[in-house]
């Protein structure tokens, strides 16, 4: 496994709903226009796992990232990354 780092913005998100039980998307907003990029980055690389009703927790994986903005990261798992776009 390797760590890799989530970056300034997704470490933030992860920052801000840290203390809380269950949040929504909204709580963890940056104020930037990648918000929703970076929620759905970590939603899928299990930083964050929904609970229903449109509310999320942060897993165990997330609270680790917390501290030092670190993530671990297995060579084979789905490798979603926003970057990829679709030329058409």
């Amino acid at each position: 496994m390797a760590q890799l780092s989530l970056g300034e913005s997704r470490w933030r998100a992860v920052r801000r709903v840290l203390r809380k039980r269950r949040f929504g998307p909204a709580d963890c907003r940056n104020g930037t226009r990648h918000d929703q990029k970076d929620f759905d980055w970590l939603v899928a690389n299990g930083l964050f796992v929904p609970v229903g009703g449109g509310l999320y927790e942060l897993t165990d994986k997330g609270k680790a990232a917390a501290d030092l903005g670190f993530y671990e990261w297995e060579p084979g798992h789905r490798d979603w990354s926003p970057r990829r776009s679709k030329k058409g």
